[in-house]
Parts: C-alpha cells; sequence; structure tokens
C-alpha cells in the first residue's frame, strides 16, 4: 500500500479502487497537498513499485 506524507487514505481520494491505481487522482493529488508534493519523486517512484510488482507476478 502506498502511504500518503499527508495521511490521507488513496482509496478514500479516489487514487485506488477495485480496478485499480487512478494515476489521474494519484498526480492532481500532488499537485494539490502540500505536504505530499515536497515529496513527489518518492511517491511516484513508490506507486511504480508498486504498479511493477503486479506486472512481474
Amino acid at each position: 500500500m502506498l502511504n500518503l506524507l499527508c495521511g490521507r487514505d488513496p482509496a478514500e481520494l479516489g487514487m485506488k479502487t477495485y480496478e485499480g491505481w487512478n494515476i489521474t487522482a494519484f498526480l492532481d493529488h500532488l499537485e494539490a497537498c502540500e505536504k505530499c508534493s515536497k515529496a513527489q519523486e518518492t511517491l511516484i517512484a513508490n506507486l511504480n513499485k508498486i504498479i511493477g510488482s503486479k506486472d512481474q507476478g
């Protein structure tokens, strides 16, 4: 699971659904959230690892 620096739940924000990750909602949140925008590169890398691990397994 992806832990946002602001402490909010990705599912509640519409980023994570039963269908998978909503990248647009994720990027919109990074742009709007002061805390998460400061760690944008790290959060994107973490999401890529999550998505990438599903593709390989």
